[in-house]
């Protein structure tokens, strides 16, 4: 059998969709129109007006296909995608918190379903602390936020802890604002298992995330304080974006840290 040299193999660069042109989908665009992602190529762009005609024909060109948009929008895209064997890289992984829409839907099906860590790191130590074991595990994902940003219009006067539960129910309660604790959780301990406490802050000028992880193996303590997007509202921190980039820029190498994987393992 003839080998061809590295310099004569023909390299096709991976055909993206992005579903979304909001403040995590317009990053994206923006970033592949400029070239900014080696071997990734941007093939078709969706919003609310595409047509289901229009959309079958992206996903079916695409290789890969970015959802940024709502969780409704993530109810029709994932199972569109994953069926005709592509992969999906999900921001609005809230959906995967509704009953009988969950990770168990996808584990079977050709395509793989990748979550970018978004607004929060540390995934690679919470992983492997959770593969040593769960038993004594304790993990608590606490999140502060302008109360708009919550769609609390009440005005506060401090700040008040509006949330106390597990980031299956957070995820259904702020389905908009709860996508990092839902990637957390299918990294580690689960949905159910999880506990996500939301604070509204009335003087928060950014997004603060705190990690908390407690078992026999060691405790870790991360935190991040994310600038806003300008553009979302108040919702989305600006690094969330160059989350799903990162993942992308990481597709022609192999999935590295910067994604939660789910569906099955035979591919690479």
């Amino acid at each position: 059998m003839r080998q061809l040299a590295p310099e004569k193999i023909q390299r096709h660069p991976i055909a993206v969709c992005v579903v979304g042109t909001g403040a995590i989908g317009q990053t994206v665009i923006d970033a592949l129109h400029a070239g900014s992602v080696p071997d990734v190529s941007l093939t078709a762009v969706l919003n609310s007006r595409s047509s289901p005609e229009e959309a079958a024909a992206a996903f079916d060109a695409a290789d890969i296909v970015v959802e940024a948009a709502t969780v409704d929008a993530a109810r029709t895209v994932l199972p569109e995608v994953v069926k005709r064997g592509k992969d999906v890289i999900v921001c609005s992984c809230g959906v995967l918190a509704e009953r009988g829409f969950d990770v168990e839907s996808f584990g079977s099906g050709p395509g793989r379903v990748l979550l970018p860590t978004g607004a929060i790191g540390g995934f690679d130590v919470l992983a492997a602390a959770t593969r040593a074991g769960t038993r004594g595990a304790r993990l608590t994902h606490t999140t502060i936020k302008r109360p708009g940003a919550l769609g609390i219009e009440e005005r506060l006067d401090a700040e008040r802890t509006v949330f106390r539960g597990s980031a299956r129910k957070a995820a259904l309660t702020f389905p908009r604002t709860s996508n990092s604790s839902v990637a957390l959780a299918l990294a580690t301990l689960g949905l159910d298992r999880v506990e996500v406490v939301v604070i509204a802050d009335p003087a928060a000028a950014s997004t603060r995330h705190v990690v908390e992880w407690e078992s026999p193996l060691g405790r870790y303590e991360l935190t991040f304080e994310n600038a806003i997007d300008p553009a979302s509202s108040g919702r989305t921190s600006a690094i969330t974006a160059w989350s799903v980039i990162e993942v992308l820029a990481a597709l022609p190498l192999g999935i590295g840290p910067g994604a939660v994987v789910l569906g099955p393992s035979r591919r690479s």
